[in-house]
């Protein structure tokens, strides 16, 4: 991100080389009444040791690592500390950034470990008929803010889709 004036930015994190001549950051190269919440940029592959605007510059391992976020009070598929609404998701620590849940949703895969399995089946069911973002959670697999049969479907026709365990 170039530069920022007058807002909050909350919950996000850098991965791509930045470059420039003047006020240069890893995550924010300039800003302006700005203020930045559980941000982090990764210093190896952004090229950038800091970000001037706001946000915690770390290691390509310490991004990969889930208790960086989690403990910045991201909420993470699979706990509860920082919220029910399951919004991120990392199945490969150590090897993956956090991604949107509802990424991996939309093929089925509602938890971690990837593949539609089992795990995957339980979670659609615990949030069956659910309406509220706070019930629907990674289930929504189609998006349209509830759970029903539509996303029942689509964890269906991956099932088979998927490695085997």
């Amino acid at each position: 991100m170039g530069g920022v004036t007058s807002a909050t930015i909350k919950n996000c994190y850098s991965t791509g080389s930045v470059t420039g001549g003047l006020r240069v950051g890893g995550l924010v190269g300039w800003y302006y009444k700005q203020i930045t919440i559980a941000c982090f940029s990764d210093k190896q592959t952004t090229g950038q040791d800091s970000s001037r605007g706001g946000g915690i510059s770390l290691t390509t391992a310490q991004m990969q690592t889930l208790s960086t976020y989690t403990n910045a009070g991201w909420d993470f598929v699979g706990e509860d500390t920082n919220g029910t609404e399951d919004i991120w998701r990392m199945c490969a620590v150590g090897m993956d950034y956090p991604r949107l849940a509802w990424e991996f949703s939309r093929r089925g895969d509602l938890t971690c470990p990837d593949g539609v399995m089992l795990e995957d089946l339980l979670y659609l069911a615990d949030r069956w008929q659910g309406m509220t973002p706070m019930i629907v959670g990674a289930a929504d697999a189609d998006g349209d803010g509830k759970v029903t049969f539509s996303d029942f479907a689509i964890l269906s026709k991956n099932w088979l889709n998927s490695p085997a365990p």
